[in-house]
């Protein structure tokens, strides 16, 4: 196998519980060539002194002045910070499976007109025990490029590995987005690159009490994404509907959580009108839940 040289980048914010596995995981890989960039993003706990403690396998990064610039600020600071050929990114968080880097770089070497690769793996909870699998057993790889815009199914960046020339062609992560930046980044990836999918577990996501409560603006910021890809990119009028389907319904279940009922209806009406195939289909899988119960 050609030697390449990959780039680890792993933002950190007040992780100290975790992130002692999540860079052995990446120091255990069967595959040397590797920068670890570790990026505190101005954390308040033990973490700095953590990752001290690994100089210098590590390399260690952080903002000026030790400010808190949120995670897409942490991954751009990395991917200029480096030279490698190939970036991939993980959680603080997360864990990688000892062949998770070599099995992406084996199909690097196969097909060179793959720009990304992603892989399944296993959501674990907080003390590490497996909750269910990343992807179910029927996903299947495509490389369409709407996809990837009407659902997100790169689930973590964790999964990811990508050739460092396409940022140039595409750009950075949008600073401006707290909770849609990984997203919006996979879109317009898809737009400019090939995708592939390796099905085998490679990495545990871990699933975080305190993350789990997902935000409105995440919703929100959806609106964001979807008016700027159509902007930029032919999608046509049906996908951005559908889209915009999906972003009013999950405002709508948002909303009724948290008790905002008239809110919640004005959403679950617009989601209906622009694609009432869907609302058909989410309404009878309700019912079936139920009848369950």
């Amino acid at each position: 196998m050609p030697s390449y040289s990959v780039a680890v980048i792993i933002p950190c914010y007040n992780c100290s519980k975790y992130i002692q596995r999540t860079i052995d995981s990446a120091l255990n890989q069967d595959y040397e060539h590797l920068e670890i960039i570790a990026i505190d993003d101005g954390s308040t706990d033990d973490t700095k002194k953590i990752l001290e403690g690994y100089f210098p396998k590590i390399r260690i990064m952080s903002h000026p002045n030790n400010a808190n610039c949120g995670a897409a600020a942490s991954l751009n600071l990395g991917i200029n910070a480096t030279k490698s050929e190939l970036i991939a990114f993980l959680d603080s968080d997360d864990i990688w499976h000892p062949n998770k880097i070599r099995k992406q770089l084996n199909i690097f070497q196969k097909y060179s007109d793959v720009g990304l690769i992603y892989t399944n793996g296993y959501v674990i909870n907080e003390i590490g025990d497996i909750l269910y699998k990343l992807l179910p057993n029927n996903f299947q790889k495509n490389n369409i490029s709407h996809e990837i815009l009407l659902r997100c199914y790169i689930r973590t960046p964790s999964s990811v590995i990508i050739k460092k020339e396409i940022f140039k062609k595409i750009g950075l992560f949008k600073t401006y987005l707290l909770h849609n930046y990984d997203h919006d980044m996979w879109i317009r990836m898809g737009e400019n690159t090939k995708f592939y999918y390796i099905p085998d577990y490679l990495i545990s996501y871990r699933r975080r009490l305190d993350q789990m409560s997902l935000k409105r603006r995440q919703w929100e910021e959806g609106f964001i994404t979807l008016r700027e890809s159509c902007k930029r990119y032919p999608y046509g009028l049906n996908v951005k509907r559908k889209r915009l389907a999906v972003l009013y319904y999950r405002l709508g279940e948002y909303d009724w959580g948290h008790h905002g009922y008239f809110r919640a209806l004005k959403n679950y009406f617009f989601a209906t009108i622009l694609d009432p195939f869907r609302a058909m289909n989410v309404i009878q899988s309700k019912i079936r839940v139920k009848k369950e119960l």
